[in-house]
C-alpha cells in the first residue's frame, strides 16, 4: 500500500507533468471510486488546471483554479500515469483527466480501494477526518501529546492515522526495528527517551525513504525491509525475523533486536 513516502513522490511526479494546464475532459470507468456524483467532479474539474499540491500522510491534495480541492487516495496499489497516446491509456487507469496540451493523467486503480473527493478546505478535511498533522511535520512534543492517552501496542499506535499520518504498516515495522522496540510494547510503559527513540527513528525513515524515491533496494544494509519476512536473517542479531499479528496486521520483527 502506498504510504507517506510513495506518496510523496506522486505529488512530485504530477506537480512535473500535471500542473497548470486546463482539463478539457474527464473520464471515469467505475463511478464507485467517486465519493460524490461524476456531475460534481465534472462542474469542479472541467475547464479549471490544477495549481497545486498538499500532502497529508497519504492523502494528496489538489488544489485547482476553481473553489473545490480534490482528494486523490491511492488505496492498495493506487498511483499516478502521466501520458499522451490515448492507446497507452493503462490497463487499470479507472479513471483519466484530459489536459488542453493533449496529456492524460491517469489514475491507475488495480484493486479499486483507491478513491478520488472533493472537499472546500484541506484543515477542515483534516479535523473531521481526524488526521494528525503529516507525520514528516510532526514536532517530538506533538507526538508525545498524540501518545500520551494511549495504551495499547506501540505498533498498533503508530499505524493509527490521528497519531502518525502517513505511517503504514513496513514503516511501522521499520521505525520498531531502528527504534529497538517490540511492536507489543504498551505505549503506556515507553519512557520519555524510548518516545524520542521512536520519533526520531520515525523522522530517520521518512527522511530515507524519500531521498531513495522510495526505492527498498537502495534503503542502507541495516534496514528491516531487505529482510521483512519470516525466517530471514535480522542485520543486527543473526536471529531470524519473526511474524506476528499486531491489531489483525502482519507484523515483523527480530526477537533478540526488540525485546519485550
Amino acid at each position: 500500500m502506498p504510504e507517506l513516502p510513495e506518496v510523496h513522490g506522486y505529488k512530485v511526479y504530477i506537480d512535473s507533468t500535471s500542473l497548470h494546464k486546463k482539463i478539457t475532459a474527464l473520464d471515469c470507468r467505475d463511478k464507485r471510486l467517486l465519493k460524490k456524483p461524476l456531475v460534481d467532479f465534472e462542474n469542479a474539474l472541467l475547464g479549471e488546471s490544477l495549481t497545486e499540491t498538499v500532502r497529508i500522510g497519504k492523502y494528496l491534495f489538489l488544489k485547482t483554479t476553481g473553489p473545490k480541492i480534490l482528494i486523490m487516495h491511492f488505496g492498495m496499489t493506487g498511483r499516478p500515469n502521466y501520458y499522451k497516446d490515448p492507446d497507452d491509456r493503462p490497463r487499470f487507469g479507472h479513471i483519466v483527466l484530459t489536459f488542453e496540451n493533449g496529456f492524460h493523467l491517469a489514475f491507475e486503480n488495480k484493486r479499486k480501494f483507491g478513491w478520488w473527493e472533493l472537499v472546500d478546505d484541506i484543515e477542515d478535511y483534516r479535523k473531521e477526518t481526524n488526521l494528525s498533522k503529516d507525520a514528516r511535520e510532526l514536532s517530538l512534543e506533538e507526538f508525545k501529546e498524540a501518545l500520551a492517552t494511549r495504551k495499547t501496542d506501540i505498533k498498533k499506535v503508530l499505524l493509527d492515522q490521528s497519531v502518525s499520518a502517513g505511517v503504514g504498516n513496513w514503516m511501522a515495522d521499520e521505525i520498531l526495528y531502528q527504534a529497538q522496540m517490540h511492536p507489543k510494547h504498551k505505549v503506556k510503559d515507553l519512557t520519555e527517551a524510548q518516545i524520542k527513540s521512536i520519533y526520531d527513528a520515525m523522522k530517520h525513515i521518512i527522511e530515507t525513504a524519500i531521498e531513495h524515491d522510495a526505492h527498498y533496494a537502495d534503503f542502507p544494509e541495516d534496514f528491516l525491509i531487505h529482510n521483512r519476512k519470516e525466517g530471514a536473517t535480522c542485520y543486527h542479531t543473526g536471529v531470524e525475523i519473526e511474524k506476528i499479528k499486531v491489531g489483525g496486521r502482519s507484523t515483523y520483527f527480530s526477537p533478540k533486536w526488540q525485546k519485550l
